[in-house]
C-alpha cells in the first residue's frame, strides 16, 4: 500500500515537472499579469465513452476570482454508465459536487485544493447500492489563454481520502483537462 502511494506521488510530481519544463512559453510567459481580469468564470467538461463500458458525463463549473491570484468555485457532476461486458448489462447514475480554491503561484500556474462529494452506484448481483463518498484533493495545474476570454487548463490532483476498498475511483491520482471562459 505504501509503495503504491509513493508511486502515485512520484507520478504527480513528474506531471507537474512535465508542465513546467515542456511548456515554458505557457508557464513563464513574459506577461507578468495574473489572469484573468474578469470576476466570474465558467467552464467545465463533457465526457463520452463508447465500447464495452459506455458513459456520458457532464460537469459544469462556476467560479469567482477574489483577486488576480485567488479564485474559488463550485463544480457539479452527473455521470451515466452502462457496462455491456456481462449478459445482463449494468447501468449506474452518479452525481456530486466539488468546492475548490485555486491560487496562482506564477502567471498561468496554480495550486488547487478541493473537497468533492460524490453519490455513486455500485452494481452487485443484479442490483445497485448507492454510496456517498467525500474526498479531499490537492495538487496543481496550468492554464493557457487561447484568445479572448477563453483558456485551456490541465490539473493534476492527488486524492488524500483515497481508500482502495471504498473509493469510487480506481486510482488516487486525478488528471483533468478542460476549457474555461471568463465573463
Amino acid at each position: 500500500m505504501k509503495d503504491a502511494i509513493k508511486l502515485n506521488v512520484l507520478y504527480f510530481i513528474c506531471g507537474l515537472l512535465f508542465i513546467l519544463f515542456c511548456f515554458p512559453p505557457m508557464v513563464f510567459a513574459s506577461d507578468d499579469r495574473f489572469p484573468p481580469k474578469q470576476n466570474w468564470f465558467y467552464g467545465g467538461g463533457i465526457g463520452l465513452g463508447l465500447g464495452d463500458v459506455e458513459y456520458f458525463e457532464i460537469s459544469p463549473l462556476v467560479g469567482y476570482n477574489i483577486n488576480r491570484r485567488t479564485a474559488v468555485g463550485l463544480s457539479l457532476l452527473y455521470r451515466y454508465s452502462k457496462d455491456n461486458r456481462y449478459e445482463n448489462s449494468q447501468s449506474t447514475n452518479d452525481y456530486g459536487s466539488t468546492l475548490f480554491g485555486r491560487y496562482f503561484v506564477i502567471p498561468r500556474v496554480y495550486i488547487q485544493a478541493e473537497y468533492e462529494y460524490l453519490s455513486y452506484e455500485d452494481y452487485f448481483s443484479n442490483s445497485t447500492e448507492r454510496t456517498n463518498f467525500g474526498s479531499f484533493l490537492a495538487g496543481g495545474g496550468a492554464s493557457m489563454p487561447v484568445g479572448g476570454n477563453a483558456s485551456l487548463y490541465f490539473t493534476a490532483l492527488y486524492n488524500f481520502s483515497y481508500d482502495k476498498a471504498d473509493s469510487p475511483y480506481s486510482d488516487p491520482l486525478v488528471l483533468r483537462f478542460g476549457v474555461g471562459i471568463g465573463f
